[in-house]
């Protein structure tokens, strides 16, 4: 075992020596490193002082976190690409001198790197939702941190058990469904069952929110057990809770680890895809991880110079149904849903909204653009190449943004300028984060990954939001809080995003000139 440990300690140190092959990226990767400890350490820290109550609101916000993992870790469940590992990892662990549980030992120790990780986002999620309206207590967040992670780590652990059991008998990729639908169902069931109690169909939202029915949902109820326990002072159910938690991990893993059936030579076939569709999904192929049909009826007019570009990008985008997908719309449905259900209001839309956007932009169209010399011959300006690979990217979000602001803003029964303003201020995010994705391939290059260009997002988000914070500390000193100031505030921070990511792609237009990929 100490073998395996060893293995991933090297690549682990391989990883970051690459990061730091080069003065600037180092100080780039350092800096956000400490940015993000930051963020983290303010969303949690830099609190009201006011003591943590059972609130509606807290409630909520457990709620909404309880349904970001459900919605991240049934995914993972229902991928139809698995794999227990990369190909290279996969060749020499099952060809080496290993034990099988050695083997599913040194998979789960990926795993509870992967959860970790996973759970500092969830955290940082949570307190955007709000949490409790007040400080968060330091036990408090460490329940919150280990029951997080012991979620998330049972359902990848289940993930993986299921699919070594599918590769045994397909009859068995059947759970992969059948466990989000149960949880599904079980939702269903608590609010009828709410309803039965109270009666009140007006309030059964508020009534389900606060009702301890959800606690006898595996998993999830056992993690809003915990976390509601320990405020109302409950310290027995919240030990229950955390101890139920830790049980079904244990259960989890010892029937994984004590698999006998024979499925080395299925997974190292998987493996393989795998390490192959990401290989070719890094060098800009966005279908490389999914199945994909291409139509072969769908026709486009191509234009001249660096907006032939665009139109190539736009043709495939039809060819491939990337231009509205089903997971968008799933995606959005689902946090239209939760803003309706919770009563939480439009401006906390907006913020999911915001979520929606850092997530699903990608980089990897200028990625690919990039690797291909063919973009480098176009006797065209680099600023209009450089924006003519952006700006399918911007359609395919904007339309998804756009049609959802307006839905939700007429549910709520938003005056035209309010819908307005939103849409404008969306589209100014959805800029200043893909000018992040490009400034993070201009210093890190082939070193850039969906880590650090996500961290470039969040330091730009808060570079353009300098302005109106400096604005509101200024109007709040002088006490001149009104309409107007307000609306100041809100367009300054627009501004700022527009200024910032038009001179971050002025400063990056060079990329456009050269093999900036193969520079290094």
């Amino acid at each position: 075992m100490k073998t395996l440990f060893y293995l991933w300690y090297l690549k682990t140190k391989g990883t970051i020596r690459n990061l730091m092959k080069k003065p600037s990226s180092a100080i780039f990767t350092v800096f956000v490193v400490l940015l993000y400890g930051f963020i983290f350490v303010s969303l949690f820290m830099f609190k009201d002082k006011n003591p943590m109550i059972i609130t509606t609101g807290l409630h909520t916000s457990i709620l909404i976190l309880i349904a970001f993992l459900a919605l991240m870790l049934f995914s993972t469940l229902m991928s139809s690409k698995k794999a227990l590992f990369y190909g290279e990892d996969a060749y020499f662990l099952f060809s080496g001198p290993f034990t099988r549980k050695q083997i599913m030992a040194y998979l789960t120790f990926q795993t509870v790197i992967q959860a970790i990780m996973l759970g500092f986002f969830a955290m940082i999620f949570f307190a955007g939702t709000g949490g409790a309206g007040g400080s968060f207590d330091g036990i408090f967040i460490l329940l919150m941190f280990v029951g997080t992670i012991l979620t998330i780590m049972t359902f990848l652990i289940l993930t993986d058990y299921i699919y070594i059991l599918s590769i045994g008998d397909r009859k068995y990729k059947v759970l992969s469904k059948l466990i989000p639908a149960i949880f599904i169902i079980s939702i269903f069931i608590i609010l009828g069952l709410t309803y039965i109690q109270t009666g009140q169909l007006k309030s059964i939202m508020v009534d389900f929110i606060q009702s301890p029915l959800f606690y006898y949902v595996p998993i999830f109820g056992w993690l809003k057990l915990t976390l509601v326990s320990y405020v109302a002072k409950d310290m027995i159910m919240c030990l229950l809770g955390i101890g139920l938690l830790l049980l079904g991990l244990i259960i989890v893993y010892i029937v994984f680890i004590n698999y006998k059936g024979d499925f080395y030579e299925q997974a190292l076939a998987d493996s393989l895809d795998l390490s192959k569709r990401m290989k070719s999904f890094k060098a800009g192929n966005q279908d490389a991880m999914r199945n994909t049909k291409v139509k072969t009826n769908v026709s486009g007019k191509f234009k001249q110079g660096a907006y032939a570009i665009l139109s190539k990008n736009i043709l495939l985008m039809k060819k491939t149904n990337r231009l509205l997908t089903i997971s968008d719309i799933m995606s959005m449905g689902l946090y239209i849903v939760i803003t309706i259900f919770s009563d939480l209001g439009y401006g906390f839309f907006i913020y999911m909204l915001v979520i929606y956007i850092f997530s699903s932009l990608q980089q990897s169209e200028l990625y690919n653009e990039l690797q291909n010399y063919h973009i480098y011959l176009i006797p065209d300006k680099p600023f209009k190449k450089l924006i003519a690979v952006m700006i399918p990217t911007f359609i395919k979000v904007s339309l998804m943004t756009i049609i959802s602001i307006i839905i939700v803003g007429i549910y709520y029964q938003a005056g035209f300028s309010m819908i307005m303003m939103y849409i404008i201020n969306m589209l100014g995010y959805i800029c200043v984060f893909m000018s992040s994705s490009v400034l993070s391939i201009r210093f890190l290059k082939s070193r850039s990954s969906k880590i650090f260009e996500n961290i470039m997002r969040m330091l730009l988000m808060i570079v353009c939001s300098i302005p109106s914070i400096a604005m509101t500390v200024y109007i709040v000193m002088t006490g001149n809080v009104n309409t107007t100031t307000l609306m100041i505030m809100s367009y300054s921070s627009l501004i700022m995003n527009f200024v910032i990511s038009v001179i971050i792609i002025y400063f990056c237009q060079d990329m456009m000139n050269g093999r900036e990929l193969k520079s290094e």
